[in-house]
């Protein structure tokens, strides 16, 4: 029984630790061809994108609460 429970913990460790060195080397990969800058670029442009069209759309919004010509517009949900 403790023989099994300490294959098992050191077989966990290992995969844990081979899983690590894999995830290393693809940074260092990626970092030497220049891959994570531009991951990092698309990254925030798109969040730049979603930023521009939520501003697009609060100044619709108040553009179409200013423009009612009865002064509130109710919505009903």
């Amino acid at each position: 029984m403790g023989n099994s429970v300490f294959v098992l913990v050191t077989s966990g460790f290992l995969a844990s630790a081979a899983a690590i060195a894999m995830l290393g080397w693809s940074s260092v990969r990626a970092a030497r061809q220049g891959q994570v800058e531009r991951r990092r670029q698309v990254v925030f442009d798109a969040y730049a994108e979603r930023e521009i069209a939520r501003e697009r759309l609060r100044k619709a919004a108040r553009q179409t609460r200013d423009s009612s010509p009865h002064g509130t517009i109710l919505q009903l949900h």
